[in-house]
């Protein structure tokens, strides 16, 4: 009897749990429904009590702007993070460390006035350091997508990587053939 109470106790005392759904995107779409593309290097995180919840604030500075206006630096401010005791995870959601370089596809301003990284992390490629002066970018099939005419080995168990001066390359390309089709 006494665990039947505890077992209610607990029942009702559960929060409500919800998802994230995000579609998955192609990796054309993905450059075309981006405001703002960059190679960025993350200076700073941390993570704060906002109006709506926890968020986390990531500024970046800007190594190369591929698409859209961008200044030296960006900081994007996302949901989840952890204040004190209080942690906040949202499925799906990038989270960044101090040092590490992507390659943004962000949104447009939302109401806070932060872009977010379109399809959440599908939006954020890992740059990888493989030598000195040799940077790739970290594909995940299923997770990130992958450019036409990138080889994938879905049987491999290491990711595949593209060099990072041939996947801008293909962003650029790929973005100016959109523009070109829209005019």
């Amino acid at each position: 009897m006494r665990s039947l109470i505890h077992l209610t106790a607990i029942l009702i005392n559960v929060t409500a749990i919800s998802a994230t759904t995000v579609d998955q995107l192609s990796f054309d779409s993905l450059c075309e429904t981006s405001a703002k593309i960059a190679h960025v290097k993350c200076v700073a995180s941390k993570s704060i009590i906002a109006e709506d919840g926890v968020r986390t604030e990531t500024r970046f500075q800007i190594f190369e702007k591929i698409k859209g206006e961008l200044g030296r630096e960006i900081v994007i401010a996302l949901p989840g993070g952890q204040v004190g005791d209080r942690r906040v995870t949202v499925p799906g959601m990038p989270a960044f460390r101090e040092g590490e370089e992507t390659v943004l596809f962000l949104s447009g301003p939302d109401r806070t006035g932060s872009p977010w990284p379109v399809g959440l992390d599908q939006g954020c490629y890992r740059v990888l350091s493989e030598a000195p002066g040799e940077r790739a970018v970290h594909l995940q099939l299923g997770a990130t997508p992958i450019p036409d005419g990138a080889l994938f080995k879905p049987a491999s168990s290491q990711p595949n990587r593209i060099d990072l001066r041939s996947f801008l390359d293909k962003i650029r390309e790929t973005a100016a053939s959109q523009a070109n089709t829209q005019e």
